[in-house]
């Protein structure tokens, strides 16, 4: 308890422990986990029993018997007809209880059922052992009516894989139809049922079954309850909302006010997406809240019935005075207790004649481990009530203080970028918050900019130079049919005006202050931000991404600005080189002169915006290429540069096909080439960009990335309720079509075929369908080629492995392609080798984790890469055997986000450069060292001529 690092290592070796196969297993993560920590000397002393006969067995045994007994004391059973028998003496003993099945999230529909199976047998377990009990009035009974003897808890979130913010309308649908039966039966048995709250984002979708089962005419007779958790900063909103919703309902529901045990999740994500967090950031703030929700509940007495569930003396002797002075019966609510937790408390609550629930947890240990660390990590806490009376014995009188909530921390100015910055002026990067889903005002605006944009007549995108007319047409992916932008396609004469132009005005540009430049970037950023949701909607439209996908992309261009004009600030300090006496030496960076940026598809506003940001700001003028497929996107991007206070020479749109790219490397004027696309196209660039042409005046400088083969390992002892929805994610978001996607999954012997299963059913589950619609996971690929291609691909695939799972229930318009897993591959084959760029994973089984490093490294690709273990061992061992660029553990390969995941890969995936990152703006520069001697006629001089920037 006093160490926090040694806690938290305990802690992660519990939740690592039920994966572990043996005593060398044990033993290697023990160490692992501890590793240059300050141990105590018992568990010095288990580590070196290890190195003696039969020693680990010994450590194993004392670690099993120890974490075994942990869970006993928190989870009270595994099977319905023990956990009925176990509740039934605890109401011998004076306590009711309301059994929760363990099992939270689930990622199948297949698991979403056996969970429903599960519970629907403890609902006829509890009900028939209830009607066995003997009469205990004031357990049975309060002063509005009679309260069931037997109760359930249930975790709404274990009953679809789908129950999120964007599959709302899919996810509740798929829970009420499981759940309606259950509820039927436990009305008819007398059980009581609440809904547990979870997670923030799905607390509003709780809150909508909740209601709309407790609707139904045929649960008229349902004891249903619903968790409100203190610890949220709008828990008032929600209560009395709750309360005008059931005034007058013939059985009042319950509400079960708790203070919340995801505080660390949610503080933690919140902080990650640059959230304001939902929940109060300090215990007494917490307390507080509580107290006042207590007396609120109270005064909805007879509309709502009140349960009050915290282990805090001080927290349930409020409500019990808040209950008083409303002349609330203490009949007329029941206090709640966790089963395992400070049985002290249990007593008290009985003897002074309160109606006692106890929340009994029932399940195995492995779906369990999540509940059993969150009740370490609270009783642990630093401010714990448990821990204080209970094992620091810390005085009634101190813990019964009135809560003292903390001042907030405020928020220091941002700078807009409207004047001319400097890095002292401006906040520290921070990246784009990502759209909260979960706040119903951000799903309407941006349905209404997708239907906006769905209804509105093509674009008509031209080129900066040149009368090429507008021959290129970019189409809905979902459906071709609809023309999204008619373009231009520009010749070579077109190409080498643009070019000239471009070079004529470099030189104007490159003296600009390198402050004028980043306030480009910042303006931009700005614009990108007000029009967030028209630009999420083109990319939507134009190439097809998910709604969440391209929101992403928009944040990521807001990056791209944000970051490199910070950089690029940085950048004009000079580089770091000694100045001996009598010298001054500078270190500075200019731009090469013009830029010839060639863009992929697959990121139509966030790629190339980074290129072209990152050559403008560096002093180069800009010709982009944007894909054939997205010149729409390419369009706006250009518009907002412009607008932003780009003079128009600087940045040139160059719409075409592969031709109008070949002319733009070819031209001699080019002393810069960004590049991102496919390893064919990029091998050719830089075979061009090298060949000797007597008119270029610099050695042109490729920037390149080209894509990758990338590997998922996942080792032995991997949790696979992280591994199933990051895998999935990694391989499907955006139909396989990131360069960052998984496309080669390596399972190790031990857990292939429990992660096989999960991954084939979470896939089976995915919803698939037009982008348009918020709730689609999996959308189109890109053009009739891509389709083709990849058909072709699936056709062949049963030569070369085991196809487990191909998805044929698509829309008949459009280019889709189905989810495909392929198992039992040749290591050797193409589907192993060649980039398909599709909704395709080819999986892999190995003996160890060793193999799987090895396969997964066995390739050209070196892009992104990412493995699941939970011993640090192994965490250092791939980090030393993978070449990939990027190498993520124990999360989803996807989703780099400027600053903190630079991007980039090497062997045939790039040429090392890492975009967002902190060496990224050097790519684009020629450095020069200006070296002055400062001696005149015997004195040193102290003045510093500084070169103008």
């Amino acid at each position: 308890m006093t160490d926090p690092d040694l806690r938290a290592r305990l802690f992660r070796f519990v939740d690592t422990f039920p994966a572990l196969a043996g005593p060398a297993d044990v033993v290697e993560h023990l160490r692992g986990e501890f590793a240059g920590a300050a141990a105590p000397w018992w568990l010095r002393a288990g580590l070196a029993l290890g190195d003696v006969p039969g020693g680990r067995r010994v450590t194993t045994a004392v670690a099993r018997r120890s974490i075994d007994r942990m869970a006993r004391q928190f989870v009270i059973g595994t099977e319905p007809e023990e956990v009925a028998e176990a509740v039934g003496g605890m109401w011998a003993s004076g306590s009711a209880a309301t059994v929760d099945l363990l099992g939270e999230h689930t990622h199948s529909d297949a698991e979403a059922a056996r969970y429903a199976t599960r519970l629907a047998a403890l609902v006829d377990a509890l009900g028939a052992a209830s009607n066995r009990w003997a009469p205990r009035p004031v357990l049975e009974h309060d002063d509005i009516g009679p309260v069931p003897r037997a109760s359930v808890s249930v975790k709404v979130s274990a009953l679809s894989p789908v129950l999120h913010p964007l599959t709302a309308g899919r996810g509740v649908e798929q829970a009420q139809t499981l759940l309606l039966p259950i509820l039927e039966r436990a009305a008819a048995l007398g059980v009581s049922v609440w809904f547990d709250m979870e997670r923030y984002e799905e607390k509003a979708l709780t809150q909508a079954l909740f209601r709309r089962l407790l609707e139904r005419p045929e649960l008229d007779m349902l004891h249903g309850g619903i968790v409100l958790q203190g610890y949220l900063r709008d828990a008032a909103d929600d209560l009395e909302a709750l309360a005008r919703w059931a005034t007058g309902r013939r059985i009042p529901p319950a509400v079960r006010l708790v203070k919340g045990a995801y505080w660390d999740t949610e503080t933690v994500e919140a902080a990650a997406r640059g959230w304001d967090p939902p929940v109060h950031l300090d215990k007494g703030a917490t307390d507080a809240a509580f107290e006042e929700l207590a007396d609120a509940l109270h005064s909805y007495h007879g509309t709502l019935r009140a349960a009050f569930a915290t282990h805090n003396l001080r927290s349930l002797a409020a409500a019990v005075v808040d209950g008083r002075r409303r002349a609330v019966p203490d009949t007329g609510y029941e206090l709640q207790l966790l089963y395992g937790m400070a049985e002290p408390v249990h007593v008290a609550v009985r003897q002074a004649g309160f109606r006692l629930r106890v929340y009994a947890p029932m399940g195995e240990l492995i779906p369990g481990m999540a509940y059993l660390v969150r009740r370490l990590l609270e009783n642990t806490a630093n401010e714990s009530f448990v821990r204080h009376r209970f094992a620091e014995g810390e005085s009634l009188d101190k813990l019964l203080a009135p809560p003292m909530p903390a001042k907030a921390p405020g928020r220091g100015p941002e700078t807009n970028g409207h004047r001319r910055p400097h890095p002292g002026d401006l906040a520290p990067y921070r990246p784009e918050p990502p759209a909260q889903w979960h706040l119903p005002a951000v799903i309407e605006e941006i349905a209404m900019a997708v239907e906006a944009e769905f209804g509105r007549a093509p674009r008509q995108v031209r080129a900066s130079r040149g009368s090429a007319g507008l021959a290129l047409s970019s189409v809905d992916p979902a459906d071709p049919e609809v023309v999204v932008a008619h373009a231009a396609v520009c010749d070579e004469a077109s190409v080498h005006a643009m070019v000239d132009a471009a070079a004529a005005a470099s030189g104007a540009w490159r003296a600009r202050p390198m402050a004028e430049r980043a306030a480009v970037l910042l303006r931009a950023a700005a614009a990108l931000r007000a029009r967030r949701a028209e630009l999420l909607a083109l990319v939507v439209r134009e190439v097809g991404k998910p709604w969440a996908d391209a929101d992403a992309e928009v944040c990521e261009a807001v990056d791209y600005c944000e970051y490199y004009a910070r950089r690029a600030l940085e950048l004009d300090a000079g580089g770091a080189v000694q100045s001996p006496p009598g010298e001054d030496n500078l270190l500075r960076y200019r731009g090469r002169g013009v830029c010839a940026v060639i863009a992929p598809w697959n990121f139509p506003l966030a790629i190339p915006l980074g290129m072209t940001a990152a050559a403008l700001v560096t002093g180069n003028t800009v010709v982009l290429k944007p894909a054939e497929q997205s010149p729409a996107v390419a369009g706006e991007l250009v518009r907002i540069l412009l607008e932003s206070g780009l003079p128009e020479d600087v940045l040139q749109l160059a719409p075409g096909a592969g031709e109008t790219g070949a002319a733009l490397v070819d031209h001699p004027a080019v002393d810069v080439i960004a590049f991102t696309g496919s390893r064919e196209v990029g091998l050719a660039i830089v075979e061009r960009a090298g060949r000797r042409d007597d008119r270029r005046g610099s050695v042109v400088r490729v920037v390149a990335e080209m894509g990758g083969k990338n590997a998922v390992v996942v080792d032995d002892d991997a949790d696979l309720d992280q591994v199933v929805p990051a895998v999935v994610a990694s391989a499907f978001g955006f139909a396989g079509q990131k360069c960052s996607a998984a496309s080669r999954l390596v399972l190790t012997d031990r857990i292939h075929d429990a992660a096989l299963e999960r991954v084939t059913e979470a896939v089976r589950a995915l919803v698939v369908g037009p982008p348009r619609r918020p709730d689609t996971q999996v959308g189109p690929v890109i053009d009739a080629e891509a389709h083709a291609r990849l058909t072709g691909a699936l056709q062949r695939a049963s030569s070369v492995g085991t196809v487990q799972l191909a998805r044929h229930d698509l829309p008949e318009v459009g280019w889709f392609v189905g989810p495909t897993v392929v198992t039992d591959v040749d290591p050797t084959s193409w589907l192993a080798t060649d980039e398909l760029f599709g909704p395709v994973l080819a999986v892999f089984g190995v003996p160890d984790f060793a193999a799987g490093l090895r396969l997964a490294d066995d390739s050209p690709y070196a892009l992104t890469a990412g493995v699941f273990t939970r011993s640090a061992h192994h965490v250092r061992m791939a980090a030393e055997v993978l070449h990939a660029g990027n190498l993520y553990v124990n999360r989803a390969i996807t989703g780099a986000v400027v600053g903190r995941q630079p991007f980039g890969g090497n062997r045939l995936s790039g040429v090392g450069s890492k975009a967002g990152g902190p060496d990224y703006l050097l790519q684009f520069c020629d450095p020069q060292v200006v070296s002055e001697n400062t001696v005149r006629q015997g004195f040193a001089a102290t003045v510093h001529h500084t070169p103008t920037r």
